[in-house]
């Protein structure tokens, strides 16, 4: 059991290309006293050998190797479950850190104790590490009011980069964590910020690596993204209606105020609203996969 007060879990699959870059990134950090999840979803490269290997000279690492691939969701799950630490972060295989960003964002959260997650800003970098771009997160949310922070955390979020900040684990645990559904990241992300306000460390230690093989790459191939997720595709219908249903279910357990709680519903109501012809494709999608399976 891990008395660090930093847990990582890093969930992956086949991903030998970039992962001894980024392990060496998560291992130079200046702020040393964590434990460190790999849980591999039963990749077929060289993943095993790469995480074996640094485990065998690093003793902060614990492998885990699914028996089958489990699909995304469920893989996150598998690094976190085990993790007994105060403070915790998601660490994708693919995306480097520079060697201050644990001891910054830690500095920052238990230095505030109605924060909870921490996060440094951005750059997303190329296949080759090759920066693209700056990125603005602006999801430094302050406000008192958790309905305030979660209707500007709905409408600010786009790249979903705070996954990989540091998060209390006691509310963390207390969220849905990840679901099998396409959007569940950027659900969590929202529920989160009911639970307490979201600090920025003003410094660029993050790289977001775009590539072809990354699931985020692009966001209109629905095939592969439901792969991602759930590779048996069981439950991965009516995306937009689950993530809706989502964000009613947190509300209702978020220990929040009922003011606060009916200030978030009536949004959604709305925000619903705004995605109706969005909600109606899928209704009429089912419609159309169910008589065609039963013609």
């Amino acid at each position: 059991m891990s008395t660090a007060p930093v847990s990582i879990g890093m969930p992956i699959y086949n991903g030998e290309r970039y992962l001894e870059n980024t392990l060496d990134s998560v291992l130079a950090q200046t702020f040393s006293d964590f434990t460190f999840y790999i849980s591999d979803n039963a990749s077929t490269d060289k993943t095993q050998e790469i995480c074996e290997r640094y485990a065998a000279k690093d003793s902060r690492i614990i492998y885990i190797r699914n028996a089958k691939n489990v699909g995304a969701a469920k893989n996150y799950d598998c690094c976190f479950t085990p993790a007994t630490s105060e403070y915790f972060r998601w660490q994708n295989a693919d995306d480097p850190i520079e060697p201050t960003l644990i001891e910054d964002c830690y500095n920052l959260l238990s230095a505030n104790p109605d924060y909870v997650l921490t996060y440094a800003k951005s750059r997303i970098i190329d296949e080759h590490g090759a920066l693209l771009r700056d990125y603005e997160d602006n999801l430094c949310l302050q406000q008192d009011s958790a309905s305030e922070r979660f209707i500007r955390c709905i409408n600010d979020m786009r790249l979903q980069n705070l996954m990989y900040g540091l998060i209390r684990r006691e509310p963390l645990k207390r969220t849905a964590l990840l679901k099998a559904y396409t959007s569940s990241d950027l659900n969590l992300i929202a529920e989160l910020s009911m639970y307490g306000k979201f600090g920025e460390v003003p410094k660029r230690l993050f790289s977001r690596r775009v590539h072809p093989t990354a699931s985020s790459y692009d966001m209109k191939d629905k095939e592969k993204l439901k792969d991602f997720w759930d590779p048996s595709k069981r439950q991965l219908i009516m995306q937009a209606w689950r993530s809706v249903y989502e964000y009613f279910k947190a509300t209702a357990r978020a220990p929040i105020s009922v003011r606060e709680k009916r200030e978030i519903c009536t949004y959604l109501l709305r925000h619903t609203y705004w995605r109706k012809d969005v909600l109606a494709t899928e209704i009429s999608d089912l419609i159309k996969g169910t008589l065609k399976r039963a013609s």
